[in-house]
């Protein structure tokens, strides 16, 4: 829609975002280059994280594993510092928000997120289009 110019963008999101790659959206549906299409369509600036695209590191919440509680939740937030550290690289190069197009990983990079105080603020892709797009009167 944003290519066809149905939906309009009427100013950039300004603050400097960073984005995670969904393991089933990227690995399993190969749209890695439509999300930054998306992400650069309506950003300032992408600060890509390292790895990326299909070889990012997993946010450990997909599968229905987000659901699990104690003792399994702790044993998942704990045991994903490599995103942690992913995460905390992005930001320490300007970082300030984390996309993540997936509800799962949403929740998932929230709990990473908290609890190593990481300090991003996380949306949704489509918060952010929706935040930036024209809206018909």
């Amino acid at each position: 829609m944003l290519q066809d110019g149905r939906i309009k963008i009427a100013k950039k999101f300004a603050e400097p975002v960073t984005l995670h790659d969904p393991c089933n959206v990227i690995r399993g549906g190969g749209l890695a280059e439509q999300a930054r299409h998306v992400v650069n369509a309506t950003c300032a600036q992408l600060i890509e994280m390292q790895p990326n695209r299909e070889h990012n590191y997993c946010c450990c919440a997909g599968g229905g594993v987000i659901n699990c509680g104690p003792p399994y939740k702790s044993k998942r937030i704990e045991g994903n510092r490599i995103k942690a550290e992913q995460l905390f690289a992005a930001k320490s190069r300007g970082a300030k928000v984390l996309i993540a197009p997936c509800h799962n990983c949403h929740s998932g990079l929230e709990d990473i997120n908290h609890h190593y105080g990481l300090g991003l603020e996380i949306k949704f892709i489509s918060d952010i289009l929706y935040e930036v797009m024209e809206k018909p009167l």
